[in-house]
């Protein structure tokens, strides 16, 4: 009875033995050259999970994650690509209805 309950408490919570991924957290910036505007972008689990612009949300349809990008969209609409340039910062590259535009952000 002893072994089953530690066998218990890890297969109860597999995450705890995860690693969080270096992109997880908070990432803010700005994209566009010309007229810039803000973006936020929440990463967690090693998946984006909310991105806004001008604080409007959009649908995220897919994450690809590695160690030194990101890319995410909803395929039909836009496709975002973060690459990383330090420990809390990264490049981004958006392609949209209305054309290209990079920027760049920090993690907060």
């Amino acid at each position: 009875m002893a072994t089953i309950l530690p066998a218990m408490l890890v297969s109860a919570h597999p995450s705890l033995g995860a690693e969080a991924s270096p992109w997880d957290g908070d990432w803010t910036g700005m994209l566009g050259k010309a007229h810039p505007w803000p973006v936020s972008i929440t990463i967690s689990n090693g998946k984006v999970v909310s991105f806004s612009e001008r604080g409007a949300p959009f649908e995220i349809r897919y994450t690809k994650i590695t160690p030194s990008t990101v890319s995410f969209g909803d395929q039909n609409h836009y496709s975002i690509k973060l690459t990383r340039t330090g420990d809390a910062t990264a490049s981004a590259s958006v392609h949209g209805r209305h054309g290209y535009e990079t920027g760049s952000l920090t993690k907060g």
